[in-house]
């Protein structure tokens, strides 16, 4: 787990890193399985889980989703913050790119 930047949520979030997410993945894909559950409480463990391995108790599921680390790019050179995207070509947050390093 590591607090990065989500441009979501637009803060800082605990996110996830592939180990993590194994246990995570797991919890959605169970969720979807359920069958005679209500929907607003398949997602029950996948939350708890996140809470336990983060600490922070998540409200919406589908936020948990984008928060895996692999998911983003390196940390931008100029504000810090990680880019969109593994393959991004530029800062989102701040309009950097690499031609004006």
């Amino acid at each position: 787990m590591k607090k990065m930047w989500c441009w979501r949520c637009k803060s800082e979030m605990p996110m996830l890193d592939e180990e993590e997410w194994t246990v995570i993945d797991s919890h959605w894909k169970n969720a979807f399985a359920m069958k005679g559950v209500p929907i607003e409480r398949r997602f029950d463990q996948l939350k708890e889980a996140y809470e336990q391995i983060t600490g922070f108790a998540e409200t919406n599921h589908l936020a948990i989703m984008h928060h895996r680390i692999s998911l983003y790019g390196e940390d931008c050179h100029s504000c810090g913050k990680p880019l969109r995207t593994p393959q991004a070509a530029f800062c989102a947050a701040c309009g950097w790119t690499p031609a004006t390093d």
